[in-house]
Formats: C-alpha cells, sequence, structure tokens
C-alpha cells in the first residue's frame, strides 16, 4: 500500500537548541533566506556597500562560531586580496557594528558581532536568524507528520516555505565554506515543499497538490518522491492516464540519465494504479463541524470539484453566508449569459476557503487553476490546469490544436510572445473558443486562484476570455489579493466586462464566537468573543491562530475571561514582521514609532516623534495604507488606525524597552506641541487613544 509520506525525513536535522529561539532575547533579526537583511529593535537597517553586505552574510551562516580573518579576506576577494584588504575589512566590521548596535556606548565592548581570537564571530544569544525558524519549523512538521496530525504538519511546512524570499545567503551562495550550508539548506526547502504537498493529498485538496507538483517535478525531475505524489495527486483528481504517463516518464529519464530503475515504491505505485486499488483513494479524516457554519454539498466529481469539497471539508467553516449567497445568485446567469465574478481582500484573509465552498456546492462543473506560491510556474499554469480537467472530463468539443499543443508537456514552442505576436493571439482565440464551445455542452465554472502570482500570459488570456464570456455559460471567478500592482492592466480591462466584484473583510464578531467554539470545543462567551475580534477585526488567520494559541495554553479558564492577555502567537508575528519588512525603510520606521503610540495614532505627532518630514511621512505611509497595514481615520483629518490591534502589539514587541521609553517620551511632547492641553496616557501597544485632542 502507498503511504503518503514516506522517504520524506529531514535528512540530518537541524540542530538549533544552541540559537536562543524562541526566547525574544535576540534584539537583532537577520533573514538570511535570501539577500541578507536586518532588523535591529524592529527596524530594518541599511546593511551598505555589497562587500559589506556579503560580509555580514558569511558571518550570519556560521552565527556563534568564529570566522577568521584569513577565511574572510578569501571570500570576500575571491583568493585575490589586494593590500588594503584588511584596512578595508576592518572599516566594514566598525560600520556593522555601528548598524547592529546603534544605542551602543563609545569605548564599550560589542555584543553582537564580537571579536574573538584570529577572526570575528556573531553571538547565537543576541540575535535571531531566520535559518533557526525555518529549521525549526521544519522540524517540528515532520514530527507532528509522524504522529499523524496533518493539519499541523500543515501549517508548519507553509510557515518555513513563507520565510523564504530567494536562494538563502544570497550575497555568498558560491562561497566554499557556505556551499555545503546553502545546499543543506535547498534540500531542505525541497523536501518540505514535497512535504506540503503531501499534507494537502492528506486534506484532500489533490487539484491544488497538482498545480504544485507539476511545476516542482518540471523544475526537479529526478526527485523521485514528488513523481510519486504527483501521481498519486493525479489519480485521485480522476487522471489516471496522466498519472500513468508521469512514472512511465519518470521510468524513462532514470533509465537514459543514470541507467537505474526507479525505486520499488514507484512500481508498486504504478501496479496499484493498472489495478485501481482501494487503498489509493482518499479517506475524510474526522473533524468538528461548526454550529451554524455553511453547509458542505458534494459536488460531482467533473472539474475535480469533490477534492475542493474534502479539503473544504476538512477545516471549521464560519461565517461568509451573505457572500456565499451572493456567488450562488450567479450561477443562474450562467444557464443565459456568462459572467465575471472577482474575489479580493488581503493575505489570509479566506478567499481559497470561500471559493472551495462555493464549488463544493455548485450544481455544475467547476474548473480549478492556481498560481502555485513557492515555485516558478511556467506560463499559462493556472490554464493549463483548467484546460486538462475539461479536456479529461468532456470530451465533446474536440481539443482544439493550439490548445493541445499548450498542455503537451514536451511542448517546446514558447507560449508567451508579445502582445503583437500572431501564434499566441491564435492560442488565446482557440482557448477562448474551446471554453465557450464546451460552456455550450453544459454551464461551467472556471476559478482562477491567486491570481496576484499568475505570469503576464496568463493575466492577458483573462482580459481576452472576459470580452467573450457573455457569449457563453461562462462562470469565471477570480481570486486575488487586494491592491498588487500586477492587475491593475486586467482589472481595468475587467470592468469593461459585466463584473461582480466581492471585497471580503474580516469575520464577525457573531462569526468569532462560533468559530472559537467550534476550535476550543467549548462554549465560548461574548465578551471572549469581542476581545478576540477586537485584536483581529476578524481576519480568519490571525483569528485562528490566536485561538489555537489559547487552546494550547494551560491557563485557558483565565485567558477566556482576558482574551487580550493570550500571547501574540508566532506565526502571526513571522506574517506582521515579514509585511513590515516589504515596506520602505521609513515606512517601517513610521509604523515602529506608531505602535508605541498606540493602535489610533496621529501622523503628524507620529512624524515628529520620528524624526520624519510631514511630507515625507505622508508618502511613506501611503506604501503602509497600499499594504493593509494601516488605514486613514474618515472622521478625523490626519489620523489613521492600524488595521488589525496584533499588527500594532507585534511592531511594539519588537521595540526595546530603552527605546520605547525615549519613544513614548518624544511622542509626549509632540502630542502636547500639536495639541496644547491634551494628556499623553502613557505606554501600551493597542489602547484605543493615546493621546486626546479635541477634534479639529
Amino acid at each position: 500500500m502507498f503511504v503518503v509520506g514516506q522517504d520524506s525525513g529531514v535528512g540530518g536535522g537541524c540542530d538549533v537548541a544552541s540559537h536562543d529561539q524562541g526566547t525574544g532575547r535576540g534584539r537583532v533579526e537577520f533573514r538570511a533566506l535570501g539577500p541578507v537583511e536586518a532588523v535591529v529593535d524592529g527596524r530594518m537597517v541599511d546593511l551598505g556597500t555589497p562587500k559589506q553586505r556579503a560580509l555580514l552574510a558569511l558571518l550570519v551562516s556560521r552565527v556563534g562560531r568564529t570566522v577568521t580573518v584569513d577565511v574572510m579576506l578569501e571570500e570576500l576577494w575571491e583568493g585575490r586580496p589586494p593590500p588594503s584588504a584588511r584596512t578595508s575589512l576592518h572599516a566594514y566590521v566598525a560600520n556593522l557594528r555601528r548598524v547592529l548596535e546603534p544605542a551602543r556606548a563609545r569605548r564599550t565592548p560589542a555584543t553582537v558581532l564580537r571579536t574573538h581570537g584570529q577572526g570575528y564571530l556573531l553571538d547565537s544569544r543576541e540575535v535571531q536568524v531566520d535559518v533557526h525558524r525555518f529549521c525549526e519549523r521544519a522540524t517540528a512538521g515532520w514530527h507532528a507528520w509522524g504522529r499523524g496530525d496533518r493539519r499541523q504538519a500543515l501549517g508548519e511546512f507553509e510557515a518555513g516555505l513563507a520565510l523564504w524570499r530567494g536562494p538563502a545567503y544570497a550575497e555568498v551562495a558560491h562561497a566554499t565554506h557556505v556551499v555545503p550550508e546553502v545546499e543543506r539548506l535547498e534540500e531542505l526547502r525541497l523536501s518540505l515543499v514535497e512535504g506540503r504537498c503531501a499534507a494537502l493529498l492528506a486534506a484532500g485538496a489533490h487539484e491544488m497538490a497538482v498545480a504544485e507538483l507539476e511545476a516542482f517535478t518540471q523544475a526537479h525531475p529526478l526527485r523521485e518522491y514528488g513523481c510519486e505524489l504527483l501521481s498519486l495527486a493525479l489519480y485521485r483528481a480522476g487522471r489516471q492516464a496522466d498519472a500513468l504517463a508521469v512514472l512511465r516518464t519518470n521510468q524513462r529519464r532514470l533509465a537514459r540519465e543514470l541507467g537505474i530503475d526507479p525505486r520499488p515504491a514507484l512500481q508498486h505505485l504504478e501496479s496499484e494504479i493498472l489495478n485501481q486499488a482501494p487503498a489509493l483513494e482518499w479517506r475524510p479524516p474526522t473533524v468538528p463541524v461548526a454550529r451554524g457554519a455553511a453547509p458542505v454539498v458534494p459536488a460531482p466529481r467533473v472539474g475535480g470539484t469533490r477534492a475542493s469539497a474534502r479539503a473544504a471539508a476538512a477545516e471549521v467553516f464560519v461565517g461568509r453566508e451573505p457572500v456565499l449567497r451572493q456567488l450562488a445568485d450567479t450561477l443562474p446567469a450562467v444557464a443565459g449569459r456568462g459572467q465575471v465574478v472577482t474575489v479580493s481582500g488581503e493575505a489570509g484573509i479566506g478567499k481559497t476557503g470561500l471559493l472551495r465552498h462555493f464549488a463544493a456546492s455548485a450544481p455544475v462543473p467547476v474548473l480549478w487553476g492556481a498560481c502555485p506560491e513557492h515555485v516558478a510556474a511556467p506560463p499559462l499554469w493556472p490554464w493549463q490546469q483548467v484546460l486538462r480537467v475539461l479536456a479529461a472530463r468532456l470530451p465533446q468539443p474536440s481539443v482544439p490544436g493550439p490548445v493541445a499543443e499548450l498542455l503537451d508537456r514536451d511542448a517546446r514552442r514558447p507560449a508567451d510572445g508579445g502582445d503583437a505576436d500572431a501564434d499566441t493571439l491564435r492560442r488565446f482565440d482557440a482557448i477562448v473558443d474551446y471554453l465557450t464551445r464546451a460552456s455550450h455542452h453544459t454551464p461551467l465554472v472556471v476559478v482562477l486562484d491567486h491570481m496576484h502570482r499568475a505570469d503576464a500570459a496568463s493575466l492577458r488570456l483573462l482580459a481576452h476570455l472576459a470580452e467573450s464570456v457573455p457569449a457563453g455559460r461562462l462562470l469565471v471567478a477570480v481570486c486575488h489579493r487586494a491592491g498588487e500592482a500586477a492587475l491593475v492592466d486586467t482589472s481595468a480591462a475587467l470592468a469593461r466586462v459585466e463584473t461582480t466584484r466581492i471585497v471580503l473583510d474580516g469575520l464577525t464578531v457573531q462569526d468569532t464566537q462560533r468559530l472559537a467554539t467550534a476550535m476550543l470545543h467549548r462554549e465560548v462567551g461574548g465578551h471572549t468573543a469581542e476581545g478576540l475580534w477586537e485584536r483581529t477585526e476578524g481576519h480568519p488567520f490571525y483569528l485562528r491562530e490566536l485561538i489555537k494559541q489559547l487552546a494550547a495554553d494551560q491557563r485557558i479558564d483565565q485567558r477566556l475571561e482576558q482574551p487580550h492577555t493570550v500571547p501574540v502567537p508566532v506565526p502571526v508575528r513571522e506574517v506582521v514582521l515579514r509585511r513590515v519588512g516589504q515596506l520602505p525603510q521609513t515606512a517601517a520606521w513610521l509604523l515602529a514609532v506608531a505602535a508605541v503610540a498606540g493602535r489610533h495614532f496621529d501622523i503628524g505627532v507620529v512624524a515628529e516623534a520620528a524624526s520624519v518630514d510631514i511630507e515625507a511621512a505622508l508618502e511613506a505611509l501611503d506604501a503602509a495604507v497600499a499594504a493593509g497595514l494601516v488605514a486613514e481615520d474618515p472622521q478625523r483629518l490626519g489620523w489613521f488606525r492600524f488595521t488589525h490591534g496584533l499588527t500594532a502589539e507585534v511592531l511594539h514587541g519588537a521595540t526595546g524597552r530603552l527605546r520605547r521609553a525615549h519613544l513614548h517620551s518624544r511622542i509626549g511632547t509632540a502630542a502636547a506641541r500639536t495639541w496644547p492641553g491634551s494628556a499623553y496616557a502613557g505606554p501600551g501597544p493597542v489602547a484605543t487613544t493615546r493621546y486626546r485632542p479635541q477634534d479639529r
């Protein structure tokens, strides 16, 4: 019998115990899963010249261990250091020390980047490194997998993969002393991608797993476990021929390139697929269902909606009833005249979950395409998924030549020419005509998920299709993250056709109460629900993580009475800091100061306290507003608020105590100058109003 998770161990493991992770003691955070970055006291800092950044990357790759001067000279100058290299190296170290310890008094010993023996080291007791958090997530995920907790494993794998921004230690990835660590981390990352897909299969999300695994196996064709997972995912999605083709293509490749046979597990899987062994079928886990949750009705297997329904049923789902009714109201239009629906919102707001539940109850075939998150996909990838399912489920009409060419995996002909390219236009027309003619046989729903990650050709095809949708019986549901610049042109094209726009906000207090009751398996009162909602404003990801943190707390009864005392969950902290870290440096600094002022803040007061010109502050704040981290107060001119209280809490906690005290003083002085007679209310991360001026 095939067992998901086989041969997925984490190599030699990750020894991170010595790095003081999770204690919160490190004042400096390094991000090395991509270009090296440093966050000091909650603020991104400028690391200087390329060589200075490379020096820091080298030190971070060996945190807690001494890197000798000779090794530094050899790596930074590729074995040919000029006579002035030592002087430059000492200057780089001095610059980095000033950046990493800005509050260190002159002539006092450095505590972060210390001199040690014949070189330097980064003190592991003073710093945190995303590499160590990644290893912890990987270890926790495989431990959860080993004890059968597939959902926890999926969460850990996704949290670990979310830390990656590019090749590890990008500045020194090819350095002799760093290459083994880079290779180890890349191997671990690939194993987590496979583990995540195995967890998706365990949850019943077969189409989502197929989307990730097809791109993954194209990039890494010799990883047999990825091929094994892809074949199983295709089989469970009703694509037996494709499942066998994956195994046989892998067999030919191994014989041709390595002269070996596939491992026994793949040979056994091929035999079970040929015999349609019952052991290959997915079996849903037993999970609680929230009271008042939206009903989940099994859908026809056409287009893979059953897998989407299984994934939806495997998680507690509450609220969204009005939005589900709005989506359901669009289905009658499919029988007569096609329509486009867009579902947007910030990250984690529940867009994909909503569409899964809609697909599960839709009485018509649903064709699902998604843009993968952790691997780069080829052009038109979500459309290939949609068209493959359509070709497999509805043999009539026949697949046009240009569409068949796109679906041919071995086709080398580029699908992404310029706008004027006749081949591209011909292919687009063929796809639109194929979908339209298929909808004449039966109404169809096309779901395109995560389109904010789509390639340019996929977005152009969407705009091209939108113009022809009314002529068929197609409902095209497009899911994307709000505020993404890449979708501006596509949104403008969709605006020219009949489009229903759905913007998701947070859950209500009542939905929060129902969700907490279902997850905690105990009745949760209105006071607790209001406290949880106040900190999250119903953001599903933040809310679920907060409830899980509450469930794991030994003092759960006390926490239920005082929900504001539940500590900020680590996944929430990481997500918030990552989102803030993607902002311009001035915007990140302003938010850090604003978090000390309170959840509601006057930008004039915060700008003065942060020593930022008001025009520059307003420009920087625009980026934070666009990212959904803060919103403008509609009643008070110049006032803003953090969209979620947890964001302010995380930034407040990431600022050192001494710096907070200094900022409190500056904010109080600025508030008194801006609002004569106002009373600054003192410290605290999420008070409703920190200083109370009269309304203008």
